[in-house]
């Protein structure tokens, strides 16, 4: 299709347990990193539902870890993961050098202590394995239709507070620009590292038209624990959704890189991450 690569088969079963604004950014992450090389077995940061590692890395041997429980029993039921953790990636023990590789897929901007997380796992993996993360770039909602429009006409004050509310809202804490995550890799005991851009303004664009409808689902999460209450019946609305964003990636300006809305950052573990001393009330590992 025009615009950014996206497979309708990811689409559609995203669009089965979550909204469609949720389903085109997952969608294009996907299509990222199917492209990487990860060796096995693969940590999976933030795993949520489990929902992306079983359609990304089908087959293959996969942790995951999340520190929500309810995320976890979800994840569960997927039987994408041979060992799930529920615990906090900060502070949680980790078997050392025994990772090929990690995924973070937009995980690691919402963690206090980042430095602890990063170097956690960054002592989980073997020397040479690789961590890819995908975070969101500092501008990301500042790029979205309804923030250049009220730009464009003198609106910067409330430009800048609608992006701040969906900051808010998805509960952004490191919204940071490529150096400063290179920064923080490096003294985390990374090295080699490759940044480059993902979601053009199109798919921003995208998503934030269909954020309006998607509210319902957050609404039905909160009260239920999962997006969709009945998955069977949204294959008629998912096609419908398809055919809409084929037209819209027809007629949308993609921009450049310094539109786009996510870094894709792949690094490489030194073997070097600092020590740390797990500490009372801290979880251990658990077989799923």
């Amino acid at each position: 299709m025009a615009g950014e690569p996206m497979e309708y088969d990811d689409f559609s079963a995203y669009c089965r347990f979550s909204p469609v604004a949720l389903a085109v950014r997952e969608a294009v992450r996907l299509a990222a990193v199917r492209h990487l090389d990860l060796a096995e077995p693969i940590l999976d940061v933030g795993c949520g539902d489990g929902l992306f590692a079983g359609l990304a890395y089908p087959h293959r041997q996969v942790w995951g870890i999340d520190i929500n429980p309810v995320e976890i029993k979800r994840a569960q039921a997927t039987a994408s993961y041979s060992t799930l953790i529920c615990g906090n990636v900060s502070h949680v023990a980790l078997p050392r050098g025994f990772f090929g590789s990690a995924v973070a897929n937009c995980s690691l901007e919402h963690v206090p202590d980042l430095p602890e997380a990063l170097a956690n796992i960054g002592r989980s993996l073997r020397p040479g394995a690789a961590f890819a993360l995908i975070v969101p770039t500092p501008e990301w909602s500042r790029h979205l239709a309804l923030a250049e429009l009220l730009g464009r006409v003198g609106l910067h004050r409330a430009a800048t507070a609608y992006g701040n509310a969906l900051d808010r809202v998805f509960r952004h804490i490191h919204l940071q620009d490529d150096r400063w995550w290179s920064d923080r890799l490096r003294e985390a005991g990374f090295d080699a590292i490759n940044i480059r851009t993902i979601v053009s303004r199109a798919t921003s664009w995208i998503f934030e038209m269909f954020l309006p409808p998607s509210a319902m689902g957050w609404a039905v999460k909160k009260l239920t624990g999962r997006w969709i209450v009945a998955p069977v019946l949204r294959g008629p609305s998912t096609e419908l959704s398809w055919k809409v964003i084929e037209q819209l990636y027809r007629v949308l300006p993609d921009g450049d890189s310094r539109s786009a809305s996510e870094y894709l950052i792949v690094a490489r573990a030194t073997g070097r991450a600092s020590g740390h001393s797990i500490g009372e009330g801290e979880s251990l590992p658990r077989e799923s």
